[in-house]
């Protein structure tokens, strides 16, 4: 009995932890009625993809082709309107202000009412803070990457005087570029300098709200993430993969391992693969038609639809084709269709058409039967060298046995002395 009780505690203490999710509040001064129609749970990447087409760091986060168009309704929903941020004629201020509060555990603490915020949404399963200050590090050298944008009225200038004024108040923030202001507080933190209380961090986020007059109103955005957990598992990216300027000006250093053969250039004109307001993203793209050339990256194993394994394996690289590798389980919780690459192998004949021809077989493995399958010969290989081994080894021990053994006695049987008369 104490074991079960002693279970159900650890069970509950886990559930507790995994149901804590990040939460990110908008604010901008022209909302717009299609984030009210966007599903409000994303995950990491989507929203890494969501802060940079906010911040207007869209160049540097390109989308992958096998985005699906739930995370591309969100991400056109909730990214703003990529002008504005760069001197649009519909808003007179360029400045933003990103405050990234982490360790937190009541979000509305900090976020104060829902209805003072443009839309809000919900980040499944967070990163650990680790994993969001490396991705605000790489931010703010995006940033700092882009040319500066004309200001004649000096909007902005005024607007990052009120950002400045509020926040300073809780730690010092940091400009970059002119136009993005960065606030980073960690309260689960071990170093010495002194935290702000939540009620602190509600008060400034609501006097940076109600800056008067409403021509220098800025866009917010509002990161509140929960304690990192122990539970959680760690993942190499878990908000993707994007570019990062060098901090030498000598171009763009990816972060991870590129996702195509292509790469990414800030696009130039608009992509008609996106949908409106996103023309700011570079895509992943390959070339159309019968493209069997195997993909890069790590695949997932179950994708959702035989079309998102299609697309995302190129045909399973021509070596097999995409099928239900079993079947979902009924009810919103239960297992979901698993369509995935079975591999076929390919015969090809070698020789001339009047010899005898041979025919060679390769077969394939991977989630995209992208690799060659060299477990039989491996195999082979390794059971052959240890017999081998073992022969010899045999051979060596029994002529070692052998020369050691000692010499019979009916050698000396014919050797005696004189016979006495």
């Amino acid at each position: 009995m104490k074991l079960s009780w002693g279970f159900a505690v650890s069970s509950l203490v886990y559930a507790a932890s995994a149901a804590q999710d990040g939460r990110i509040y908008i604010l901008d001064p022209t909302p717009r009625a299609s984030s009210l129609q966007a599903a409000t749970t994303v995950d990491p990447a989507t929203a890494r993809l969501i802060l940079a087409q906010r911040l207007g760091l869209a160049r540097f986060h390109s989308i992958d082709k096998t985005c699906s168009d739930e995370s591309l309704g969100q991400i056109n929903a909730f990214g703003g309107v990529q002008q504005t941020l760069f001197g649009g004629e519909d808003v007179a201020t360029q400045a933003h202000a990103l405050v990234w509060i982490e360790g937190v555990d009541d979000a509305d603490a900090v976020a104060g009412t829902p209805d003072s915020w443009t839309s809000s949404f919900t980040m499944a399963q967070p990163p650990s803070a680790a994993d969001s200050k490396r991705l605000i590090e790489d931010m703010i050298l995006q940033a700092q990457s882009l040319p500066e944008k004309p200001d004649p009225k000096g909007a902005t200038y005024v607007s990052n005087e009120y950002i400045d004024f509020h926040l300073s108040k809780l730690r010092q923030p940091q400009l970059f570029n002119d136009y993005l202001t960065i606030f980073h507080l960690d309260l689960k933190s071990k170093d010495k300098v002194a935290k702000p209380s939540l009620e602190a961090i509600s008060n400034a986020i609501s006097a940076l709200q109600a800056v008067e007059p409403k021509e220098n109103r800025f866009a917010i955005t509002l990161v509140v993430m929960p304690p990192t957990s122990s539970l959680s598992k760690r993942a190499a990216s878990p908000y993707g993969t994007y570019d990062r300027p060098d901090q030498q000006g000598r171009g763009l250093v990816p972060t991870e391992a590129p996702m195509s053969l292509t790469t990414p250039e800030p696009a130039t004109s608009p992509n008609p693969a996106l949908p409106a307001n996103m023309e700011g993203f570079p895509v992943f793209t390959q070339a159309e038609g019968n493209n069997t050339s195997p993909p890069l990256g790590i695949l997932p194993r179950c994708f959702q639809s035989q079309s998102d394994c299609d697309k995302a394996t190129n045909g399973c690289s021509g070596h097999g084709k995409c099928s239900m590798l079993h079947k979902g389980e009924p009810g919103s919780e239960g297992r979901k269709d698993c369509y995935g690459c079975i591999c076929t192998p390919t015969v090809v004949k070698k020789g001339d058409a009047d010899k005898k021809q041979h025919t060679q077989t390769t077969y394939w493995g991977g989630p995209a039967c992208q690799k060659r399958d060299v477990s039989v010969p491996f195999w082979l290989f390794i059971t052959s060298g240890v017999l081998f081994a073992f022969l010899i080894s045999g051979g060596i021990g029994l002529l070692y046995s052998v020369g050691s053994e000692e010499l019979p006695s009916v050698i000396g049987a014919g050797v005696s002395g004189p016979v006495r008369k």
